[in-house]
């Protein structure tokens, strides 16, 4: 029973992402303010395994705008989050802006 539970809760947490997303780039429009979506997205989904503790080590391993954003598609891909590309892009744009200033 709680496997069957888990699993609808799972299910219903994707299809609000998803809906979000599509909600948020219906009419093939630009996200009106990357940052400030990325800042949401990446509370929503990456919290739940990065503290800020990981973008401001002093042996961080992303040193460039290109390997954190190739790091923001590994994490999204390993833990399936629903991002198109442009979601990926603003939380991309919102972790470089607040850590990285690359």
């Amino acid at each position: 029973m709680k496997f069957f539970s888990k699993r609808i809760l799972n299910s219903i947490m994707f299809l609000s992402t998803v809906s979000f997303s599509a909600i948020c780039l219906a009419d093939g429009e630009d996200i009106a303010d990357p940052i400030a979506y990325g800042e949401q997205a990446h509370k929503t989904h990456c919290y739940k395994c990065h503290s800020d503790d990981i973008y401001t080590r002093e042996n961080r391993i992303v040193k460039s705008i290109d390997a954190l954003s190739k790091q923001v598609d590994r994490c999204k891909d390993n833990i399936g989050i629903p991002w198109f590309d442009e979601d990926a892009d603003a939380v991309v744009q919102f972790l470089n802006k607040k850590y990285y200033r690359f």
